[in-house]
């Protein structure tokens, strides 16, 4: 995992064009993999769609699961810093003005078919795209901004409480980078501390032990998957749990019933609508 300097982070920005709003928007596919990139702003509002692998990003209250086949909205002026992983990514960026009342916070959004379908076409804007294609993406555009008034209300709870001390941070990045495999020993060489400072600096500032807070991460990305319809067995596995009871009993303390009433739930839900 390669951690950008404050630096980096910004010359990223400008070389996608974020430095110079114009337009309603534009896409790309972000080449970015195993990347943490610095705390920033940006004036536009931004839609990210994980669209292999999971993706995290962190605001001063807190860091938000984006797992695969899920959407995160970042609004405009927002100070955080975005971890991404070994996956691929579409980032959509809408002008201030383009959408209708934007949320003032991040949120984790569920994806509906169209939303996703929509947001990959779009990648095929970006900046200093084509003349001849002008007319087509703005009217693409702005019928997405549109649509964005209705997404921004189908909120997934992947929310984790963030910490302010930079060691306990380190820990926090050490466990997004795989959480199936974070373990305490890691957490603790992360940090450059000893357990006793860990444990009351972690409690500290999240209100949380370490291992709660790790079970809830995993819980967490495991909602976002299993909302895909994958298979409750091969989830548990991918989140770090090698005995299914144990995920099942885990993951119905944090969510309020099983996996399987979750997955049927979600993936249900998530299914176009036939008029």
């Amino acid at each position: 995992m390669r951690a950008l300097s404050y630096e980096e982070t910004q010359n990223a920005l400008t070389a996608h064009g974020l430095d110079q709003p114009r337009g309603i928007g534009f896409a790309f596919l972000d080449p970015a993999r195993n990347v943490f990139y610095d705390w920033h702003t940006h004036e536009y509002h931004q839609l990210i769609y994980a669209v292999d692998g999971p993706t995290q990003i962190e605001t001063e209250a807190g860091r938000y699961i984006l797992p695969q086949g899920r959407a995160a909205w970042i609004p405009a002026g927002a100070r955080h810093r975005t971890l991404i992983t070994a996956a691929v990514g579409v980032s959509l960026y809408f002008s201030p003005t383009a959408v209708a009342d934007p949320t003032a916070r991040v949120k984790i959004l569920a994806a509906s078919p169209l939303m996703r379908e929509m947001i990959v076409f779009s990648a095929r804007w970006g900046l200093g795209a084509p003349q001849k294609d002008v007319l087509l993406a703005t009217s693409f555009l702005q019928t997405l901004a549109l649509l964005c008034g209705q997404w921004l209300e189908s909120e997934l709870p992947l929310f984790l409480p963030g910490a302010t001390h930079p060691p306990i941070r380190r820990a926090m990045d050490y466990a997004a980078s795989d959480l199936s495999a974070a373990t305490q020993t890691g957490a603790l060489a992360a940090a450059g501390l000893s357990e006793r400072s860990f444990r009351r600096l972690f409690a500290r500032d999240t209100g949380l032990t370490w291992q709660s807070w790790l079970g809830q991460a995993r819980i967490m990305m495991a909602m976002g998957l299993l909302s895909e319809g994958r298979r409750v067995t091969e989830v548990a596995a991918e989140v770090g749990y090698s005995s299914l009871s144990a995920f099942a009993k885990a993951f119905a303390q944090l969510a309020g019933e099983g996996p399987s009433q979750f997955r049927h739930r979600h993936s249900a839900a998530a299914k176009p609508e036939v008029s």
